[in-house]
């Protein structure tokens, strides 16, 4: 970043002030085109040229990642090969989502397998907004159709923080005995639903910082979407742990008691991740103090929970079963950071520790 100092001019009634020479030649500007000022809300200004409106696109080869596949022993080798090309290709499908190109064209100099098209389709489902607007057998030509303008990130932030609490509330409530293999696909299927939201939050977070005009039409500070980043993050993280908590779970349906104590902790962290959300879109201290109180209930249980299990500690009990007995509880345990860190965001807490 070059640092340029200018001297305000008055000519009549107005202010003037020269733009950097080099600024003007790299955005092609000449005298008669116009550009955007903006005044922000943190009292600076910005001014817009109209590249910031155009489509970016990018090219990807499907042949050039490695090897000839020609030269393959055997079809082991030439399955593994293939493999390799196709998450090559899908993860920089999905980093040119995340960074906020509108076309994204996949192109090989042989046909594309039927099986390999399908791969590369099934997979950026997840990507919401990007679909496929043109396609031969050589090429697969997809489009952001979203206009990123319409778009609010604090719905998508609440649209995943109302998912995660279904999750978690089904999740604990199944402790009575109603675990199934259905409810650990529902969970699953959410947790990939979260996944999808929480790329599109990243993605126009990245948008709206290379693209400042955006950025102001969102009503998006910089610290904003750092800590919309973050807090989407927590609860991506989130997600994933209580997928990962529903087979810890439903393994644990003989304890009783145990699963009356981590229904209790389930209460506690339902109303966590009540507050933290509610502290951080609001930027409430008194809601900031809720989770506070909550977590301090949690730690409770925590050590409620602990000393039940130290007591039956003579009784004889399966070593898998003490294994996710602790993996349950570590997992409800980082659920719990989530929210405390998610609350940290809006108003640290670190004063009551």
């Amino acid at each position: 970043m070059t640092i340029y100092t200018r001297i305000l001019q008055q000519i009549g009634s107005s202010i003037l002030v020269s733009l950097p020479t080099d600024w003007v030649k790299k955005n092609t500007l000449s005298k008669g085109k116009a550009v955007t000022i903006e005044t922000n809300i943190d009292n600076t200004i910005s001014i817009y040229t109209n590249y910031q409106e155009e489509e970016i696109e990018i090219v990807f080869e499907l042949d050039n990642e490695a090897g000839n596949q020609n030269d393959m022993k055997n079809s082991d080798d030439q399955i593994e090969f293939n493999e390799k090309i196709i998450k090559i290709i899908l993860n920089k499908i999905f980093g040119a989502y995340l960074l906020g190109y509108k076309r994204i064209n996949v192109h090989s100099k042989n046909q594309i397998s039927f099986e390999n098209s399908e791969t590369i389709k099934k997979a950026t489902r997840k990507l919401i907004g990007l679909e496929i607007v043109d396609e031969n057998s050589f090429n697969i030509s997809f489009q952001f159709l979203i206009d990123a303008k319409t778009l609010n990130i604090q719905k998508i932030l609440g649209m995943m923080n109302s998912i995660i609490q279904g999750m978690f509330r089904e999740t604990i409530h199944s402790l009575n005995g109603g675990f199934s293999s259905d409810l650990k696909n529902k969970i699953a299927s959410r947790d990939d639903e979260i996944d999808r939201q929480y790329f599109l939050l990243v993605r126009i977070i990245r948008t709206a910082i290379m693209n400042k005009k955006l950025a102001s039409n969102l009503n998006l500070t910089n610290i904003d979407m750092l800590d919309y980043r973050i807090a989407a993050n927590y609860l991506e993280t989130a997600g994933d742990l209580v997928a990962e908590l529903v087979t810890y779970l439903s393994e644990l349906r003989e304890g009783r008691q145990i699963a009356m104590l981590i229904k209790k902790i389930g209460y506690s962290l339902e109303e966590m991740q009540h507050y933290s959300i509610e502290a951080f879109i609001s930027t409430s201290r008194d809601k900031a103090f809720k989770v506070i109180e909550n977590y301090e209930d949690f730690k409770n249980s925590i050590s409620e929970l602990k000393k039940n299990i130290a007591s039956n500690h003579q009784k004889p009990i399966d070593e898998s079963y003490s294994i996710t007995l602790v993996n349950s509880i570590s997992c409800l345990d980082k659920i719990a950071k989530c929210w405390i860190d998610i609350t940290d965001l809006a108003k640290p807490t670190y004063i009551l520790k």
